[in-house]
């Protein structure tokens, strides 16, 4: 356990945990840089959570140590920001799906890690906000692409040119919420849909992830293309033939990613 993060490998699931309650799981250096090493180590796992210790997801950039350090950090802004991206980077980039499981504050750059997550649960107390303008700045972990996509662009613009507060319920009606629970079912909830992906197949799961990432760049021919050699790869798969036996059989698949 690197201090402020916690890394726990629970079968084919890691589970990663902002754990600074003191700080709303506030961001510092330190901590950006393991959190992406503990996603961009997870190559045996089949599924990621991201979730924060003591009500709370993550409340963004750590703005007390920002200011106790400010020499420091304007004498190497472009690395600074880049240690932000980065940790963006590697859960897209990650080849299995990546789950957040937000409770309580989900502000500012933890509202982008969110949103950069492939499946999102909420509890009931959680709340999404881009609070950037509120302190001059702007959405920098992707926020500025990623939501125009998800809630169209009048709501994104809405979202982050106001930086209100958006509450689980209406997280969920705009779409950005796979699920709502309540606080004490947030972790049980997660850990169901964690093992059913698992028990996936991996290489259907993977593919599903890189095509609808890449695709919303793409034009519908050469994306199209891509399915097809994708779905070739699929039926070329043990995973395809255990699927189809598994199905005739009446009982659940045995994926090895293969």
């Amino acid at each position: 356990m690197t201090e402020g993060v916690h890394v726990e490998d629970r079968g084919a699931t890691r589970w990663i945990t902002l754990d600074r309650p003191e700080t709303r799981n506030a961001l510092e250096p330190g901590v950006l840089v393991a959190m992406t090493e503990a996603i961009q180590g997870a190559a045996s796992a089949r599924v990621i959570v991201l979730r924060g210790a003591g009500g709370a997801f993550c409340s963004g950039a750590d703005l007390r140590h920002a200011m106790g350090n400010a020499a420091e950090l304007m004498a190497d802004l472009e690395g600074h920001l880049g240690r932000f991206q980065d940790l963006v980077r590697a859960v897209l980039a990650a080849p299995q799906p990546v789950i957040a499981a937000v409770d309580g504050a989900a502000y500012g750059f933890g509202a982008d890690l969110a949103l950069a997550c492939d499946l999102r649960v909420f509890s009931s107390r959680a709340y999404f906000q881009e609070g950037f303008v509120r302190i001059g700045l702007i959405p920098d972990g992707g926020g500025t692409w990623m939501l125009p996509r998800l809630v169209g662009l009048s709501k994104a613009l809405e979202l982050a040119l106001l930086g209100e507060r958006v509450d689980a319920a209406t997280a969920q009606h705009l779409g950005l919420v796979a699920k709502v629970v309540a606080p004490d079912e947030l972790e049980a909830t997660v850990q169901v849909i964690a093992d059913r992906l698992a028990n996936g197949p991996p290489i259907a799961l993977q593919h599903i992830k890189r095509l609808m990432r890449e695709g919303t760049a793409k034009p519908f021919a050469e994306a199209f293309r891509d399915e097809g050699a994708a779905q070739l790869q699929c039926l070329r798969s043990e995973d395809f033939i255990e699927g189809v036996m598994a199905f005739f059989e009446k009982r659940p698949a045995a994926f090895k990613g293969q």
